[in-house]
């Protein structure tokens, strides 16, 4: 069946009517939904990485076909239903899967979500300007694509320096400026050998070329604004290697706005905590950073002097030390037990701290395997964790007194 697809004769077309071809309810556990197929439409199936349009459809009453199959009571509003999702059929019919059914042969009028079609025409844009001239400086293919709500990925196949790249968003934010025409083109097969255009796949038949002007030629079934200056904005958000390439996440038109008012409001809080200008928020950090890092050495030698005041007070060489402590972190309670076993004060060591209504434990030995001892004691005080022979670490739910008394019982036994 054949279709107009008049999100290709004019991508800026909001509003547009249609008859009803067919709808089919599909069976799903989270909600009803139809398959709605229409004469005509606007609504841009997902297709070429760009997610598919949302929108409604409308009956007009005057002309509607009435039937009892479909009760006006179901639709949302007894006229609208939702379109949620649009996808093209491996035979070339565009589907619209909608909320509610519409009866078919009735007359509707459809609505997309402009301010989302546009935001993705203005993304999908951005994204073939960074990608067009990456491939024209450094010759990489646009080898993954995906537009989701909040940013953009691209993953290329070759690598580039943060610098590098931030040269490439500054000469696309120049073709922004220009306000360059986006032109779309269907060559004949003879004029497409002719043409060297960017595509993931090899094409035939008849194919899409979408141009920008000393910036991009590349096959693409998505849809566009029609000038660069329309984009507004292009913004590299992050990069990081990935698969012998990069993947490079990036927005632009609003979303890239709001992201970037979003990181302007953060940085300005910042700044106001560490009571430097916006532009020393980094300097700040390292500030903070360096004093936390003074601070760190200085209370790691304050408790190797209190590990010490607690080891000169225990005897040297008993089989079992236990010792207990209200609020030791679980590194400090490691470094405690490491410290008590090379200074002889036990052949075995416990060492345990408050965490919650239990306790976290570290026990170890330098000359016996603690394992048995963790998983006897696990299991008689509803206890988790375990470790290597010469040391261990977990929790355990039960009093103080129970501890005690199970690791001496254990320690006991293996005499």
């Amino acid at each position: 069946m054949e279709m107009n697809e008049l999100f290709y004769k004019n991508t800026y077309l909001r509003e547009f009517d249609a008859e009803v071809i067919s709808c089919t309810p599909i069976h799903t556990a989270e909600s009803p939904r139809f398959e709605v197929i229409l004469d005509d439409t606007a609504f841009y199936p997902e297709g070429g990485g760009q997610p598919a349009d949302r929108g409604i459809l409308k009956m007009n009453g005057e002309n509607s076909v009435q039937d009892s199959t479909f009760p006006a009571d179901g639709y949302s509003d007894g006229l609208t239903v939702h379109v949620q999702d649009v996808q093209r059929r491996a035979d070339d019919v565009i589907v619209h899967y909608t909320d509610a059914p519409l009866p078919e042969g009735a007359a509707v009028h459809g609505k997309i979500d402009w301010a989302r079609r546009f935001d993705l025409m203005q993304n999908h844009s951005g994204e073939h300007i960074i990608s067009g001239l990456v491939h024209a400086h450094y010759g990489y293919e646009n080898v993954g694509y995906h537009m989701g709500d909040d940013v953009i990925t691209i993953d290329l196949s070759g690598p580039l320096t943060w610098d590098q790249l931030m040269e490439i968003e500054r000469e696309a934010n120049g073709r922004v400026y220009e306000n360059l025409p986006i032109e779309i083109t269907y060559p004949s097969e003879e004029e497409l050998k002719n043409i060297q255009y960017r595509s993931k796949k090899e094409l035939t038949g008849r194919v899409r070329i979408v141009t920008i002007p000393d910036t991009d030629v590349c096959a693409c079934c998505g849809t566009h604004v029609a000038r660069t200056g329309e984009i507004g904005l292009i913004k590299c958000l992050s990069m990081i290697h990935y698969k012998g390439g990069v993947r490079i996440t990036m927005a632009s038109g609003g979303r890239a706005l709001r992201i970037m008012e979003q990181r302007t409001d953060i940085v300005n809080d910042l700044a106001k905590q560490l009571a430097v200008d916006p532009a020393l928020v980094p300097d700040g950090f390292a500030r903070v950073k360096e004093e936390s890092f003074e601070k760190s050495r200085r209370i790691g030698e304050i408790m190797t002097m209190y590990y010490g005041a607690r080891a000169d007070a225990l005897p040297d060489g008993r089989k079992l030390t236990m010792e207990f402590e209200d609020s030791m972190t679980p590194v400090e309670a490691r470094r405690f037990c490491e410290f008590l076993l090379e200074h002889g004060k036990g052949t075995c060591c416990a060492v345990f701290t408050k965490q919650g209504e239990g306790w976290y434990y570290v026990i170890g030995s330098r000359s016996i395997d603690v394992r048995p001892l963790v998983k006897t004691a696990n299991a008689a005080l509803s206890g988790r964790g375990g470790g290597k022979p010469e040391m261990a670490q977990g929790t355990m739910a039960a009093p103080r007194e129970e501890i005690e008394a199970e690791l001496i019982r254990f320690t006991s036994a293996e005499e």
